[in-house]
C-alpha cells in the first residue's frame, strides 16, 4: 500500500480527495488538517491536526510517518475575511515551503508532491490558457500561489523532490459538509438557494463565463498522475475545457429543481448589472493529455440534487 497524505483534507476539494482515495484499496490515507474534527466519517483515513504555517508543527506532526505521496490542497483563499492577504501569504507560500522542507529532508525515496495551484496566477478572465503564457496575477490568491510554485521547484532542483503542479479552474460538486465554509461557491449557492428559498436570484447580469471541472474528474486525473512510473515533475492546467455563464449555471440548477420537485422556478439577475464581459474564455489542457488519458463528466444538474439531498436530510 501507498501511504498519502493529503492537506486540507477536509476542505471543499481535498474532501472529494480524502474520500475518493480512502475507497482505494492500495492507499493508506493521512489527512493533514488545521480543523478539530473530522466531518468525513465514513471514509477510513487517519487525522493529523497541524498549522502548516507554523514549521515547528509541520515537523512534530509529520516527524513519525513516512508518506510515498502527497497531495497538497492546503490554502487560505477566502479572500473577504480580515488580513486575507497575510494569511494567504503565511499559508498558501509560507506554510507551502514548510511542507516541503520536511519532505526534502527524507533520505532516500522522496515522494511525488502533487500541488494544487490555480489558474488565477495567469490573471486573465478571456482568451485562450495554456501553460505557456507568463503568468501575472492580479490578486493575492494567484501571487501567493505562484510563490508557492516557485518553491516547489526550488525543491525539486535543489533536493530532486519530484513534483506535479496542478493549475485548477473552478472545482463543483456537493459539500461533504453542511458546516462547510464554501456556500458561496457558485453552484451551492444557487442550489441551496433553490432549496431553501425557492428562488434563484443572480447577484450579476449572469454573463460572466468561467470553466468548470467537476472535481469527481479531478480526483481521477490525479490517481492517473500518482500511477504514472515516474512523477510528471511539470506544470499542467486542470480544468473543463468548457466554458458556462453564470446564468448557464443558474438553469443547470433550475433544470435540477424541476426534475426533483416538479416545479419550474423563475431564475432573476441583477438588470442594475450593465458589465460586459469577453465570451472567448478557453482553458485547455492538452499539456495534461499529452501525459495521462482521461474523459470529463458533466454533473451540474445531479450535484445541484445533491444539494437539494443533502440539505433536506441535514440533522
Amino acid at each position: 500500500m501507498k501511504k498519502l497524505l493529503i492537506t486540507g483534507g477536509l476542505g471543499n476539494l481535498g474532501s472529494w480527495l480524502t474520500d475518493y482515495f480512502a475507497q482505494q484499496a492500495n492507499y493508506e490515507v493521512y489527512v493533514l488538517t488545521s480543523r478539530q474534527r473530522s466531518i468525513i466519517t465514513e471514509a477510513n483515513f487517519q487525522l493529523i491536526t497541524c498549522d502548516i504555517s507554523d514549521a515547528e508543527q509541520v515537523e512534530a506532526s509529520l516527524a513519525p510517518h513516512r508518506f510515498d505521496e502527497v497531495i497538497h490542497t492546503a490554502s487560505v483563499n477566502d479572500y473577504f475575511k480580515p488580513n486575507f492577504a497575510r494569511d494567504a501569504l503565511l499559508v498558501n507560500s509560507l506554510g507551502t515551503r514548510n511542507l516541503l522542507e520536511h519532505f526534502a529532508n527524507y533520505s532516500e525515496a522522496k515522494p511525488h508532491f502533487v500541488y494544487f495551484s490555480t489558474f488565477q496566477v495567469y490573471g486573465r478572465r478571456s482568451g485562450l490558457i495554456t501553460e505557456d503564457l507568463p503568468p501575472e496575477p492580479k490578486n493575492d490568491y494567484g501571487t501567493t500561489h505562484l510563490f508557492a510554485e516557485y518553491y516547489v521547484k526550488q525543491f525539486h532542483s535543489n533536493h530532486q523532490l519530484p513534483y506535479t503542479i496542478f493549475r485548477l479552474t473552478n472545482s463543483y460538486g456537493c459539500p461533504k459538509d453542511y458546516d462547510s465554509s464554501k456556500w458561496y461557491l457558485v453552484l451551492n449557492d444557487l442550489a441551496q438557494m433553490a432549496a431553501t428559498e425557492e428562488k434563484i436570484v443572480l447577484k450579476s447580469n449572469g454573463k460572466a463565463t468561467r470553466d468548470f471541472i467537476w472535481m469527481g474528474d479531478v480526483c481521477r486525473i490525479v490517481e492517473k498522475i500518482m500511477n504514472l512510473p515516474t512523477a510528471p515533475n511539470d506544470t499542467f492546467n486542470i480544468c473543463g475545457e468548457q466554458t458556462f455563464s453564470m446564468l448557464d449555471v443558474a438553469e443547470e440548477v433550475q433544470t435540477a429543481y424541476q426534475n426533483e420537485y416538479g416545479k419550474q422556478l423563475p431564475i432573476m439577475t441583477n438588470e442594475q448589472d450593465t458589465a460586459k464581459h469577453p465570451d472567448d474564455l478557453q482553458v485547455i489542457a492538452k499539456k495534461l493529455k499529452s501525459v495521462v488519458s482521461y474523459s470529463l463528466t458533466h454533473r451540474f444538474q445531479e450535484e445541484a440534487t445533491a444539494i437539494f439531498h443533502m440539505l433536506k436530510n441535514k440533522p
